[in-house]
């Protein structure tokens, strides 16, 4: 019996796809095809730290959502078109198994550290992001894709790659923030969104980053395999 998976492409339309093997999270995208050329372009132009070399992308895979997935994703695309400014930012997070290793390995793990899977299997989950922020507990993602490298690591020290989040972000209306704000809840009044200031606008971080407060305002996309 095929089953039926939808996935966002890099401009943040929606795919049907049909699988009549097991269900699977990720679809390989091949370096031919121009979506392929976008995230791998937006990635390596987003890598902007001096002191790290440029990576090299080994593959890229749509994230295939499927059953209660595609509520998130239906959610977030109400959220979207409500909103507007939707843009592809990135976001580092822990990979605690090998998915996305190999071209084979599409199929994320239930391991309760493995926050990539978590992710790839529906959607962020706010109450992971409690703790110590700079704009308080929301999610965060950024332009800057060596940023993003801070924050993505791997439990298995046998991983010879690392994956990265493309996401679709709806920022709506962003409240650019010029200071720290570490008790921040959400979005000020009349806000969907914060952006921090980077230190030549007159801000406190070196590069760029942004700040939702609702799990329906992100979903990932993608991912980048590299070395």
């Amino acid at each position: 019996m095929p089953i039926l998976h939808a996935a966002l492409d890099a401009s943040g339309h929606a795919h049907i796809h049909t699988c009549y093997s097991s269900p699977v999270n990720l679809i390989h995208l091949p370096p031919n095809d121009p979506e392929y050329q976008l995230i791998s372009g937006a990635f390596l132009n987003g890598w902007k730290h001096p002191h790290k070399a440029k990576p090299r992308v080994q593959r890229i895979f749509y994230v295939a959502y499927s059953g209660a997935g595609l509520t998130h994703l239906c959610k977030f695309s109400d959220y979207s078109n409500k909103v507007g400014n939707t843009q592809m930012l990135f976001h580092g997070t822990r990979r605690a198994c090998k998915i996305a290793e190999t071209p084979s390995i599409v199929t994320t793990c239930t391991l309760t550290d493995c926050h990539l899977c978590h992710i790839l299997r529906g959607s962020y989950d706010i109450e992971r992001a409690k703790g110590a922020r700079m704009f308080g507990p929301g999610i965060y993602s950024t332009a800057v894709s060596s940023k993003a490298d801070d924050y993505t690591t791997n439990a298995q020290s046998s991983t010879r790659t690392r994956v990265m989040i493309v996401n679709h972000v709806a920022l709506g209306r962003s409240k650019t923030m010029y200071e720290a704000c570490h008790d921040m809840q959400h979005a000020p009044h009349l806000y969907n969104s914060v952006t921090a200031a980077t230190f030549p606008e007159g801000g406190k971080v070196n590069y760029h980053e942004a700040v939702v407060y609702r799990e329906d305002a992100i979903c990932a996309n993608a991912i980048v395999v590299y070395q």
